[in-house]
């Protein structure tokens, strides 16, 4: 079986880790618009705003399904 790139499999890892870390923002803003909503209700802005952090989520989480499946292709050869 033949070993991985050493410096691709870093650099797949590394932009895994980074891409993480996007998670939080739109984590924070959905948290941050639920707060808005307890307290004041629901009003009509509220759905765009949930779907444009829901779509930065999907964004990011499409990034680290990518970084995944790289990482399984060095690891696979």
């Amino acid at each position: 079986m033949k070993q991985p790139d050493t410096q691709e499999l870093n650099r797949h890892i590394g932009q895994l880790f980074s891409e993480s870390l996007k998670v939080s923002s739109p984590v924070q803003m959905l948290h941050t618009i639920r707060e808005k909503m307890n307290a004041r209700g629901y009003q009509y802005f509220d759905k765009e705003d949930i779907l444009n952090e829901l779509g930065q989520l999907q964004r990011i989480m499409g990034a680290l399904n990518s970084e995944m499946l790289h990482i399984y292709e060095l690891l696979k050869k």
